[in-house]
């Protein structure tokens, strides 16, 4: 005879079983390539229009498919210094400033972030005001910090809050 509590036992043992190869999120398969800035793209950090500032630009494609557009790197790391960005990160890119105008960025320019080099402490502004210059080669960060007279290189991973509050302290610096 089925009791009440071999009855429950059974119910929450299917119901277990069921749920175990529910423990993790399944990822969409999709492309992850960067896509065209456009008029009227909006940064997700800030609400402005990106194609109307100037300075490198960046995107991300989180692992549902969605692509995130953003106005400058500030603002990239913006989003990506949020503890919950980073379960959603699949790529992020960022455009190569060494083959690209610094005034209107080429979208053939992108590149992966990760393998990016990052100049700060430089005075050319993007559309936050001061930025992260991103270059494909340590070469043409080099040679963009002799053009400037200044500057300071960085790789992906030592961008922290830190740096990105720096920025913003040298933005409230020169509007003074």
């Amino acid at each position: 005879m089925l009791t009440r509590r071999k009855f429950i036992i059974v119910v929450g043992g299917v119901t277990l079983a069921g749920l175990a190869g529910c423990g993790g999120e399944e990822e969409v398969a999709v492309v992850c390539e960067p896509q065209p800035i456009v008029p009227g793209d909006e940064c997700v950090v800030c609400g402005m229009f990106i194609t109307e500032y100037p300075g490198p630009k960046a995107q991300v494609c989180t692992r549902n498919g969605q692509v995130l557009k953003f106005c400058s790197t500030s603002d990239l790391f913006v989003w990506l210094l949020q503890p919950d960005s980073v379960p959603q990160l699949r790529k992020a890119y960022v455009h190569d400033m060494g083959i690209t105008d610094w005034d209107h960025p080429s979208d053939d320019a992108f590149i992966d972030a990760e393998v990016a080099v990052y100049v700060t402490e430089h005075p050319v502004m993007g559309a936050m005001g001061p930025t992260l210059a991103t270059f494909g080669s340590e070469e043409d960060a080099r040679a963009f910090m002799a053009e400037q007279g200044e500057g300071h290189l960085l790789g992906y991973e030592e961008i922290d809050v830190q740096v990105i509050n720096d920025l913003a302290r040298a933005h409230i610096r020169r509007t003074m």
